[in-house]
């Protein structure tokens, strides 16, 4: 048979031909040998190859199918097709693929500059046309790095050739915030808000502490099961993470990067938390439940994530706190570790960042603060020392 298959996983293949090659998902290898036929048949005729006869619509499309779905996490295969389908098809969907230029990508980033209609997600999971405010820059330069990286994919497989045209367009310029997160006062203050919860609110309790105490993201933290506390060594072990998708429900997947999987050694009062909460686990039934999770929901099932998130605003709002989403626990346990003293590398260890880079990026201006302090320690101790020498020189 023309062409070669290669099993990348279970239900997996790579097809090849010519100078060709596509990812698929087939029940066994003769679903396989079938799909390879048909892909020979489509490299032969010049369908997949030419970008002349092929509009963004059907290459972003295959794009999906044959890569991102294979390739990428599903949250972000869910993202780029709520781009995909929100606005860019209705923008220039239907254009050739190798007719998009770069005054078209300057004038659609303009178009999401402006209040603009798109074509939305409703409730039951169909789309319609919708209002839109102005997208913020950051959020238009989603759209670029996504754009850029379907352009990428074209080149790649020579179904484009010449150069990407994202990449003729200047980025959109973002300005760097800083990470949102509470000061050595308001977590104090979150603490004693957190002791006057009731029982029945006990899970919130010991969800908002692993963040606080670990900095763990949410899906980790929702993925957690009771094999993961080792009481004896004080660890919480992160290997796996819980998420929500609309029409995919609650699933299971791998943390977010290889580095993502890590052991955090963590104090006695947490384990003392986490110690009263599988009692009161236990006295509920639900460790019996096959998932045994953490944080389950009424009927032992893993509890949606975002259950948390929806929470913990409005638990901030009685007690008076200021403002602060759940990921912003994960930012205030970084920033508290390093204003005392904490090596970055042990900070992105325990972040799971796959590099230290990514902390000193995210974190820069609290690195910087604590470079001020430096200078002002110098500072003090050569004026100590220029004190000492001025007195020794009165005394003469």
């Amino acid at each position: 048979m023309a062409g070669n298959i290669v099993k990348v996983r279970d239900g997996h293949y790579r097809l090849r031909y010519k100078e060709s090659s596509t990812y698929v998902k087939a029940k066994s290898d003769r679903e396989a040998e079938k799909l390879l036929a048909r892909f020979v048949t489509e490299v032969d005729s010049g369908d997949f190859r030419q970008a002349s006869k092929i509009t963004f619509r059907e290459f972003t499309q295959r794009f999906l199918k044959d890569y991102a779905d294979i390739e990428l996490a599903p949250k972000t295969v869910f993202r780029y097709r709520e781009l995909l389908e929100g606005r860019m098809y209705p923008a220039f969907g239907d254009k050739k693929l190798d007719k998009l230029k770069p005054l078209d990508l300057v004038l659609f980033y303009n178009s999401l500059r402006k209040k603009h209609k798109y074509m939305g997600l409703t409730k039951d999971g169909t789309r319609q046309e919708k209002q839109s405010e102005p997208l913020s820059e950051q959020t238009i330069k989603h759209y670029h790095r996504v754009i850029c990286a379907i352009f990428e994919k074209a080149i790649k497989w020579e179904v484009l050739r010449g150069t990407n045209p994202a990449k003729h367009v200047d980025a959109p310029k973002i300005e760097k915030k800083k990470a949102k997160c509470y000061d050595e006062k308001h977590v104090q203050a979150l603490l004693e808000a957190l002791e006057k919860l009731s029982p029945e609110k006990l899970k919130y309790k010991t969800s908002t502490m692993i963040a606080l105490v670990t900095g763990a993201r949410l899906g980790e933290i929702m993925g957690l099961e009771w094999q993961d506390i080792d009481f004896d060594n004080k660890v919480i072990e992160i290997r796996q993470s819980s998420q929500y998708l609309p029409g995919e429900g609650i699933f299971t997947k791998d943390p977010k990067n290889e580095s993502s999987k890590r052991r955090i050694s963590v104090n006695d009062t947490l384990l003392n938390l986490l110690d009263g909460y599988k009692e009161d686990q236990r006295q509920k039934g639900f460790l019996c439940q096959d998932n045994n999770r953490l944080f389950v929901a009424w009927d032992g099932k893993p509890m949606h994530p975002y259950t948390v998130t929806k929470w913990f605003p409005e638990f901030l709002e009685r007690n008076n706190l200021p403002r602060l989403n759940f990921h912003g626990l994960r930012h205030t346990s970084a920033t508290f570790l390093i204003s005392e003293g904490m090596d970055i590398e042990t900070v992105a260890g325990r972040l799971g960042h796959s590099t230290s880079a990514t902390t000193q990026n995210v974190y820069s201006h609290f690195l910087e603060s604590k470079d001020r302090q430096a200078a002002d320690l110098m500072e003090n101790a050569f004026s100590k020392k220029k004190k000492v020498r001025a007195s020794k020189r009165d005394a003469k």
